[in-house]
C-alpha cells in the first residue's frame, strides 16, 4: 500500500501557468483525508517550495534545490543538505562568465545574481522570489553553494553541457530542469537520494512510495520509487523509466496518477 506519494512541482503539480486544477486539489485531499503523506520535490529553492506548500496547507518535509537540501516547512529546520564547496562552486561562475550564460547561484536560501533583466525577471515570477543583486558573484561566495543555474537558449546549454572537462561531471551532478535551466550541484545530489532520505525519515519502504515526474531531475527519484509515472508532458527519458503514464499536468495528469494508484475518483 502506497503510504507516501513525492511529485514535482512546475509541469507536473503545477500546469504551465502555475496553476493547479481543480481536479489535482481533490487529489490532494484525499491524501490528506487518508493520511497519505505527500512531499513536494523540486529544483526550486526552498522558499519558493515553503509558499507553494503553505497555499496547498501541505506541511510534510520538502525536497528543494534539485534534492540537495530536504527542509521541514513547520519549523525551517534543515533536515538533510549537500551543497557545493566554494571553490568548485566558483569554477562554473567562471566558465558561465566565459561564455557569457546567465548565471544565478544560491547561498543559504538566498539567490543571488549580477543584474536584473529578462531572464532574471522569469525567474522571479516563477519562484515568487526577490533576487539579491550584486557587483560580482565571485565575491559573495565564501560559504558552501546550494545550487548554481545557468539560463540559456537549450541548444547552447546542451553543446556546453557536452563539452565540459571530465572533472566537472566527476564534481557536480548536471542536469536540465527546464530545456533552457542547466542545474549543477553537488555529485551526490539528486531527488531519488532525498527521497530515500525521507523513506528512512519515516520508516517506509520503497514499495510504499510512489513518484511522480516531468523532467530529467525527476528520473532518480522515479526509478527510486515503488511506483514511478510519468505525465504525458514528460521527456522521453523519464516515460521510459516510468511505470505508467498519465495525461498532461494542464490536463490534471497528478490526480489521474491518484486515481490509478488508489483506485478511486474524482
Amino acid at each position: 500500500m502506497i503510504k507516501l506519494v513525492a511529485t514535482d512541482i512546475d509541469d507536473t503539480l503545477l500546469s504551465k501557468e502555475l496553476t493547479i486544477t481543480e481536479k489535482n486539489l481533490k487529489a490532494i485531499e484525499f491524501l490528506k483525508k487518508n493520511n497519505i503523506i505527500l512531499i513536494l520535490a523540486s529544483g526550486r529553492p526552498y522558499p519558493s517550495v515553503k509558499k507553494v506548500a503553505y497555499e496547498l496547507e501541505n506541511f510534510y518535509p520538502m525536497i528543494t534545490y534539485q534534492g540537495a537540501l530536504v527542509y521541514d516547512p513547520k519549523t525551517d529546520q534543515k533536515l538533510y543538505g549537500c551543497e557545493i564547496s566554494p571553490d568548485s562552486a566558483k569554477e562554473l561562475v567562471r566558465l558561465a562568465k566565459d561564455v557569457d550564460i546567465h548565471i544565478h547561484i544560491y547561498i543559504d536560501n538566498i539567490w543571488y545574481v549580477e543584474a536584473m533583466n529578462e531572464k532574471t525577471e522569469y525567474y522571479k515570477n516563477l519562484t515568487k522570489l526577490e533576487p539579491h543583486i550584486v557587483e560580482n558573484l565571485l565575491e559573495v561566495i565564501e560559504r558552501p553553494v546550494t545550487k548554481v543555474l545557468f539560463f540559456d537558449e537549450h541548444e547552447r546549454l546542451k553543446a556546453l553541457k557536452e563539452s565540459l572537462p571530465e572533472d566537472f561531471t566527476k564534481k557536480f551532478n548536471i542536469m536540465f530542469s527546464k530545456p533552457f535551466f542547466l542545474e549543477f550541484t553537488d555529485i551526490n545530489v539528486s531527488k531519488g537520494n532525498a527521497l530515500k532520505f525521507l523513506i528512512e525519515y519515516y520508516g517506509l519502504k520503497r514499495e510504499e512510495v510512489m513518484a511522480i515526474g516531468d523532467g530529467d531531475n525527476d528520473i532518480s527519484m522515479i526509478e527510486y520509487a515503488g511506483i514511478g509515472v510519468a505525465v504525458e508532458n514528460a521527456v522521453e527519458e523519464l516515460k521510459e523509466a516510468a511505470d505508467f503514464v498519465v495525461a498532461k499536468s494542464d490536463d490534471s495528469g497528478f490526480a489521474q496518477a491518484i486515481e490509478k494508484v488508489f483506485n478511486v475518483h474524482f
